[in-house]
C-alpha cells in the first residue's frame, strides 16, 4: 500500500513540475505574464506540489530498511532526498517571489530568477533517483 501512495504521489509531483515549466514558460512573454505565472505557481505549491513531494518523502521514509542502505537503491536515495532539497528551494524561491508580486515589485519578482534556476536541479536529480529506483526493483 505504502508503494501505491508513493508512486501515485511520485507521479502527481513529476507531472506538477512539468505543468509548472509550462507557466514559467508563458510567464516569460512581459512583465504582467511574470507576476501572473508568480502567482499562479504559488497555488501550484501549496496545492499540489508540496503535499505531493511530501507524501514521496513520508512514504519512501516509511518503506526504507536496512538493505536499502547499500549498493544502487543507495544512490536512489541520494538522488532522491537531493530532488526533494531542490525543490524546497524553488518553494521558498516561489513564495519569496509571490510577496514580490503582491507588491508590484518587478524587479524583486525578476531578482529571484537565479535561485528558481538552481533549484531546476530538481529534475536531473529526480531522473536519476526514479532510473536507479527502477533498476534496483528489475534486481
Amino acid at each position: 500500500m505504502l508503494l501505491t501512495i508513493h508512486l501515485i504521489a511520485l507521479g502527481i509531483w513529476i507531472g506538477v513540475v512539468g505543468a509548472e515549466f509550462v507557466i514559467e514558460f508563458a510567464g516569460m512573454k512581459d512583465n504582467e505574464s511574470l507576476k501572473s505565472a508568480s502567482l499562479m505557481h504559488y497555488k501550484t505549491d501549496i496545492w499540489i506540489e508540496i503535499p505531493a513531494f511530501s507524501i514521496v518523502l513520508l512514504t519512501g521514509f516509511l518503506m526504507l530498511n536496512e538493505s536499502h542502505l547499500e549498493g544502487l537503491f543507495f544512490y536512489k536515495i541520494i538522488f532522491a532526498i537531493l530532488a526533494v532539497f531542490f525543490n524546497s528551494i524553488n518553494v521558498y524561491a516561489v513564495f519569496k517571489r509571490r510577496a514580490f508580486a503582491i507588491k508590484d515589485d518587478l524587479d524583486g519578482v525578476q531578482s529571484v530568477t537565479r535561485i528558481m534556476r538552481l533549484s531546476g536541479l530538481v529534475i536531473p536529480c529526480f531522473i536519476i533517483a526514479f532510473t536507479l529506483g527502477m533498476i534496483s526493483a528489475a534486481h
